[in-house]
């Protein structure tokens, strides 16, 4: 997901001249605690000499104060069209000490690829897929984002600096320059030496520096291996995850990145690694195209490279990966271009399931990606131990609303239409037969003579369930099942790869009657997936991928089971599938929305309840905290800022897994008769009532029409699909599910859910603390704690940190976090829904937390509490762990005797 294919409008190109040299004592992430600061910095529209047209004929030019706001000194240097000469920028630059610099370009996205040199060094080249390290908006599709060029050794004095536009057209433009000694971290026009200065009543900055990663009490990198695949490559044993070598059961706490992360410059790719793994994170999610933009039968080597050194750099930090090669979506197929009959610049959704040439093609992506040594290790992939997983394919399927014929051209639909013939043929022994046994009922895409059927559209399917679509239904399940295992068995077997594979993780037309028959495709693989996002209403042009002035949305909560269509559905809630691990590789509450702090806590605490196995936040903007907000932000406070407590909440299972509460039993027959089964069903919580059920007592199978939403805040809920079927049991849920009181609690009594008052509440041996609108609740008292904060809504969560309990643990670490926002954010109410007037910018503000925390253990007054800064170092001591106030602008507290 992302802005990419939208930005090819535009086009530019250059940059100002303003000398800034800085040298200053401060700690960096270098070898060295503290090294001298070299810097210079200079105004792109200020050139000693150019060709492109004057700053004030720049096409991209601010419009107004607030876009001139967003630029360092307020303007920058640019061009568009065609060219009748390249388009060049000469700066000379005064150094202040020899050394090797990192050489940092502000510039327009990615428009304007370019080369440049200090005086007659080497050309080094920025090509058009730069990895972007930050981004301000001016105005719609005009941003600035900080880019790293490269780096160059210079001398002390002055130098000559040239940039070369690549390319005979297109946009670009320059704001400033940087060189600098050590790794920095872009922060819009503030130059090294500054710091954001906001003062917004009610709110505090959160602004983190780059981290040296000197020791930390939030740093969670000893609970990985010391390197990832230590112990063997990822197996499955029963519902679990486990270390091949050892037996050992692993949970994944993971991220999601783009082929702009994995193009990042060597040295972020590292510090990104690190940074993760502080964080408690131990996979991610590679999700991006290997093919090269110009030809689909050949792999990009340059993004092989890169690729090979980001899973050699996540692996040296103890965190795996698993590879998402292919999406319908990131590809447009063209008849002329790539060779498929009847595609005019289109997603070729379906296609991959069986169009044999396609096939080829897909399997030569992954014979080049598995099989080429990698050059940082010297290992081929498919012997890779840091290489959980394969995924074959992204968010489709047949049974979603893309199969159909306006999706896939007639041409590539006949293929299958014949297919589809062959298996009646099969089956009834001829297509007459077949006729006969669907009541004639025919489609005008039949045609007999040349053994071609037409396919019903899946609402019909689904929706009439008579025995023409039931048959559909069968075959197109069977034939994406037998997709799906032929290349399981060409990657594992004919490739040799060693680790897990995962079909896909799409939803279908209906989760009923198609939904289990799309599971029971997937089930050929190790493990399920699936995706989820949250969220309120959210409606604009670009509201799919970003946030936008004029968008209309509304703020919503989870906690208090918001009812869509007198119904409610929950990404966290999972359904183990015959036994096997489940996962969830993509799962966001997606911005714009104030209630995201509850986010990273119920995919923790309710994903041990239920045994899930790994979680994939959605998804990493670059190798530092966002400084705004994007449709998909995670790297915030109210998201990644929680991590150190919840990945430790769930990796360790400081919640404990509950016992199975409900077993539903499926009979594939009676899937293919489309009766489909429970599968998740939202339901009306206003027409749910108790069942009957004698104390201890559990339903049969004939009495369960849905599966209670409820259950899956009780304990583990669980379908097996099977030739035979069998028994389905509910335990009795009425003592656990409190409708009246609208409460629900655990079947291990640590997890309370009052969705009347919208409020979670843990109070587990080694973690507990509260999540939603706690000032409705007053003073929450749990075992070792008791919680009063007058924030309308917030998160606070504390864990042991030394496996403890809290009452005698000697390193506690109590997390609290609010709402945040951009600086500037500016909303008006339009129609019931609040509509955005202003994005604004950075730095991202974080709401006051207020209240006081208590800790009931016997030396409580004996134990100091430590205030933390947002990298988790100490900031000065508050008081004793009896009673303390909870400061407006942090995050974390330490808690020790």
């Amino acid at each position: 997901m992302g802005m990419d294919w939208l930005k090819w409008l535009l086009g530019l190109g250059v940059m100002s001249l303003v000398v800034i040299v800085g040298l200053k004592q401060l700690s960096c992430q270098a070898a060295k605690p503290t090294m001298q600061l070299l810097w210079v910095w200079w105004e792109a529209e200020k050139p000693a000499a150019t060709n492109f047209p004057q700053p004030e004929r720049n096409p991209f030019a601010p419009l107004n104060e607030r876009e001139a706001a967003v630029l360092s000194e307020g303007r920058w240097i640019g061009i568009t069209g065609k060219y009748a000469e390249t388009p060049f920028l000469e700066y000379e630059v005064t150094v202040p000490q020899t050394a090797d610099y990192h050489f940092f370009v502000r510039k327009f996205w990615k428009h304007g690829p370019f080369r440049w040199r200090f005086d007659n060094q080497q050309w080094q080249e920025v090509p058009h897929e730069v990895s972007l390290l930050d981004e301000e908006e001016l105005r719609t599709f005009i941003v600035a984002n900080w880019i790293y060029a490269g780096q160059v050794r210079l001398t002390a004095g002055k130098h000559r600096l040239r940039i070369e536009q690549i390319g005979k057209e297109g946009a670009a433009a320059y704001d400033c320059f940087l060189l600098i000694n050590r790794l920095w971290i872009p922060k819009g026009k503030l130059k090294p030496n500054e710091r954001a200065q906001v003062n917004v009543a009610g709110w505090s900055t959160f602004d983190p520096d780059s981290d040296n990663f000197a020791p930390s009490p939030i740093d969670l990198r000893s609970l990985n291996e010391k390197f990832a695949g230590e112990k063997g490559f990822i197996a499955v044993k029963g519902d679990q995850f486990v270390h091949s070598k050892t037996g050992e059961p692993v949970r994944f706490w993971g991220v999601n990145a783009g082929p702009d992360i994995v193009r990042l410059p060597k040295p972020f790719v590292d510090y990104l690694a690190r940074h993760l793994a502080k964080l408690g994170v131990n996979i991610v999610r590679i999700h991006g195209r290997v093919w090269r933009g110009d030809n689909i039968r050949q792999v990009d080597t340059d993004y092989l490279d890169r690729l090979f050194y980001f899973i050699t750099a996540m692996k040296r930090q103890g965190i795996y990966t698993g590879l998402s090669i292919y999406f319908p979506l990131w590809l447009r197929m063209s008849e002329q271009r790539d060779g498929f009959a009847g595609y005019k610049d289109q997603h070729p959704f379906a296609l991959l399931f069986f169009n044999r040439e396609f096939q080829d093609i897909y399997k030569g992506w992954w014979r080049t990606l598995l099989t080429t040594p990698n050059p940082y290790t010297g290992l081929s992939l498919r012997n890779e131990p840091a290489v959980a997983y394969v995924e074959l394919v992204n968010e489709d399927s047949y049974l979603f609303w893309t199969f159909n014929y306006d999706a896939v051209p007639a041409p590539q639909m006949e293929l299958l239409e014949r297919e589809f013939g062959e298996w009646l043929e099969r089956k009834y022994g001829s297509l007459e037969k077949a006729l006969q046994e669907w009541d004639n009922r025919k489609h005008q895409r039949d045609d007999f003579a040349q053994k071609q059927v037409g396919f019903l559209h899946l609402w019909e399917i689904f929706n009439q369930r008579d025995k023409r679509c039931q048959d559909t239904a069968e075959f197109l399940a069977k034939h994406q099942r037998d997709f799906f295992a032929e290349m399981t068995r060409f990657i594992k077997s004919e490739l040799g790869y060693k680790g897990l594979v995962v079909c896909s993780n799409w939803i279908t037309a209906d989760e009923r009657t198609l939904g289990p028959l799309d599971k029971w495709s997937n089930l050929v693989g190790d493990f399920m997936d699936r995706h989820g996002y949250f969220g309120g209403v959210h409606k604009g042009e670009r509201a799919g991928w970003a946030i936008s002035v004029g968008d209309l949305y509304s703020d919503l909560s989870a906690l208090t089971l918001p009812q869509r269509e007198k119904a409610f559905s929950l990404p966290i809630m999972d359904i183990c599938y015959n036994g096997k691990p489940s996962i969830i590789s993509e799962i966001n509450w997606t911005p714009p929305n104030r209630f995201r702090a509850e986010f990273p806590v119920l995919c923790a605490a309710y994903g041990a309840l239920q045994g899930s196995d790994g979680f994939f936040f959605f998804a990493l903007a670059g190798p530092f905290w966002q400084r705004t907000l994007s449709k998909f932000a995670i790297q915030t406070p109210t998201v990644m800022g929680q991590f150190p407590a919840t990945a430790l909440l769930f990796r360790k299972g400081l919640v404990r897994t509950a016992n199975e509460v409900v077993k539903v039993e499926a009979k594939l027959a009676d899937l293919f008769a489309l009766k489909g089964v429970p599968v998740r069903a939202p339901v009306n919580l206003d027409e749910l009532r108790a069942k009957d059920i004698p104390e201890g007592g559990r339903l049969k199978s004939e009495q369960i029409e849905a599966i209670d939403p409820m259950s899956f805040f009780v304990g583990r809920v669980t379908l097996n699909i099977t030739e035979q079927g069998g028994l389905s049991e509910m335990a009795d849920l009425s003592r656990f599910i409190d409708r009246s009181g609208q409460v629900v609690k655990s079947a291990t009594g640590e997890l309370t859910w009052d969705y009347g008052r919208g409020i979670v509440t843990i109070n587990a041996t080694k973690a507990q603390g509260a999540v939603g609108f706690l000032k409705r609740a007053g003073r929450i008292e749990l075992s070792d704690v008791a919680i009063e904060v007058d924030a309308e809504y917030a998160s606070v969560l504390i864990v042991s940190l030394d496996d403890l309990p809290i009452r005698t643990s000697r390193k506690v670490l109590v997390q609290v976090v609010t709402e945040e926002t951009n600086n500037g954010w500016q909303v008006e109410l339009s129609d019931g829904l609040m509509k955005i007037v202003a994005l604004g910018g950075a730095p991202l503000l974080v709401k006051n937390a207020v209240g006081r925390i208590a800790f009931r253990r016997p030396d409580a007054g004996r134990c100091k509490v430590t205030a933390l800064d947002g990298n988790g170092y100490p900031l000065k001591t508050i008081g004793t762990a009896s009673n303390f106030s909870l400061l407006p602008d942090t995050l974390y507290y330490l808690v020790t005797p």
